[in-house]
């Protein structure tokens, strides 16, 4: 499938106006950031960086969600940001960070696991077999990198080759998170593990999709929901807890409410979870990167502000729930990103009142690929399942 801006545009009438533009910007955007074949040795495939000319390169869950955005209108991008990105993958299954436009592959940690997830979402959209009979190992290569190097008593957990404090953090994406303030790699991690679920979630559907037996991923996405249940649960809220004492962690942030996204959570956890969500002292339904009354909130890079990519996981999950707070984040989101004219953004300042006119401005770069491809998802991926 290939629609032109003006083909894709056409299919959805009914959108706002204020929908209609962030549409356009998040697709003029995304094609922005295309790299060519031509001119990058490194690579046959079309690849997207997450914005020009700040990352030069090719970064591993933003890839994969580039290609869960452009398959929306051009499935054959999508499969190549997978393809190309998977053809770097090492022999232990792990898959990079990055790319770089000289080469360079940086290997000694990975990212969160969303290939799986995001491969499902392209080939529902283009049930292309052979795609899906190329990069089928590969992901199956990848589950294995996760359950043998990253898994710690049946739940998971991030590191990095050389151990390197600094470098875990950077597999979580979340790089200088008030959640690691306490070393990163003593936890199990809320949202990885929710990753986790979706991977396996994805793996059976691809499996069954080839004919292959799925059993043994839905066992697995069974038991490691039924573990973070148990574990990652403290009677109030879930979040990353501490795999050698199993005390759970008092910082707040979207990824705890990830089990909501995978579908987990009982009711009663997600009334919990919704109450904190719609907490003026905590989330006040705009989903910062750490609660406002946690004591590291600022503006600085992860420790306060908002990122699309896990504030939607955040509300979706609060949608599929059937919470009204969910409509709130992304009411609110979608207007902090209408109201910066100039781009999208990589983060976003929090607002700490509802309806306040202080703090909406766009942080860092302003054409990042994966905020337009939340954006989209945002408004056309809202009310589905």
């Amino acid at each position: 499938m290939h629609l032109s801006k003006e083909e894709w545009f056409s299919a959805y009438p009914a959108a706002t106006e204020q929908e209609k533009e962030l549409l356009c910007r998040a697709y003029d955007t995304l094609m922005g950031n295309v790299y060519p074949r031509e001119g990058y040795p490194w690579s046959p495939y079309r690849l997207i960086t997450p914005g020009k000319p700040r990352f030069p390169g090719v970064w591993n869950w933003d890839t994969a969600f580039h290609s869960v955005g452009v398959s929306r209108w051009d499935t054959e991008l999508a499969k190549e940001g997978i393809r190309g990105f998977l053809q770097f993958q090492g022999k232990d299954g792990i898959l990079p960070d990055v790319v770089f436009e000289d080469g360079r592959v940086v290997d000694l940690y990975s990212k969160p696991p969303v290939f799986a997830w995001a491969t499902g979402i392209v080939y529902q959209r283009d049930p292309d077999r052979t795609f899906l009979q190329e990069v089928y190992p590969k992901l199956v290569l990848n589950e294995r990198f996760w359950r043998e190097k990253r898994c710690y008593d049946g739940l998971f957990f991030y590191d990095s080759a050389d151990g390197d404090e600094k470098h875990i953090r950077f597999e979580s994406g979340w790089d200088n998170a008030v959640r690691w303030d306490h070393f990163i790699g003593d936890f199990w991690p809320i949202d990885l593990n929710c990753f986790m679920v979706m991977a396996y979630d994805a793996l059976a559907f691809l499996a069954k999709e080839l004919n292959l037996p799925a059993e043994e991923w839905l066992a697995k996405k069974e038991r490691l929901s039924a573990r973070i249940n148990q574990r990652l649960w403290n009677g109030q809220y879930y979040a990353d807890t501490n795999r050698y004492t199993e005390k759970c962690s008092p910082v707040l942030t979207p990824a705890s409410f990830m089990p909501l996204y995978v579908g987990i959570a009982t009711m009663e956890q997600a009334e919990k979870m919704a109450k904190i969500a719609a907490d003026p002292q905590k989330f006040n339904s705009n989903m910062p990167t750490v609660s406002y009354d946690d004591p590291g909130y600022c503006t600085d890079y992860w420790r306060g502000p908002v990122w699309l990519n896990v504030a939607y996981f955040a509300a979706k999950g609060l949608k599929n729930y059937g919470f009204s707070v969910a409509d709130a984040i992304r009411s609110n989101i979608l207007e902090l990103c209408y109201q910066e004219k100039n781009g999208i953004y990589e983060n976003y300042d929090s607002i700490r009142k509802q309806g306040a006119n202080v703090g909406k401005k766009g942080i860092c770069c302003n054409c990042f690929g994966w905020s337009s491809v939340f954006i989209i998802e945002f408004i056309l991926g809202w009310s589905k399942f």
